[in-house]
């Protein structure tokens, strides 16, 4: 390690790392992250060096862009419903029978599984959505 501590020191100097602040940064870092993946191979100050572009990327990222935590499976059916404007009768082919959507769409019934993979093919989407 004490062979790389000069090679890594001129590339902090050199490319000055930091807290990545607003999208300028941001996409500078990531430049610099690609060049670097690009190589054929990377010696160790390089790789080090990248360890922590990915670390100050991943930062940045995660305050600028959270992720949403899992979503409701009715809200996104409500949601996939307006979207397509759809009212509940065009959802018939799915659930049958109007009451029977109407109550879950009030959570007065679960979805069943049969319906969660009907609703996945319908939208096209992963039933995973719907769980």
């Amino acid at each position: 390690m004490a062979s790389t501590a000069p090679a890594y020191q001129d590339l902090l100097s050199k490319h000055c790392p930091a807290v990545i602040r607003n999208k300028a940064e941001h996409k500078r870092h990531l430049a610099e992250l690609e060049r670097l993946f690009h190589q054929p191979s990377l010696t160790a100050a390089e790789q080090r060096y990248s360890e922590l572009l990915a670390v100050l990327i991943e930062d940045y990222e995660k305050r600028s862009f959270p992720l949403k935590s899992k979503s409701d499976p009715i809200d996104v059916l409500k949601e996939l419903m307006a979207a397509n404007r759809l009212q509940q009768k065009d959802l018939l082919d799915v659930f049958r029978h109007k009451t029977l959507l109407s109550e879950i769409l009030r959570r007065k019934r679960p979805l069943s599984l049969d319906h969660i993979r009907g609703l996945a093919r319908r939208f096209r989407v992963s039933p995973e959505v719907f769980i």
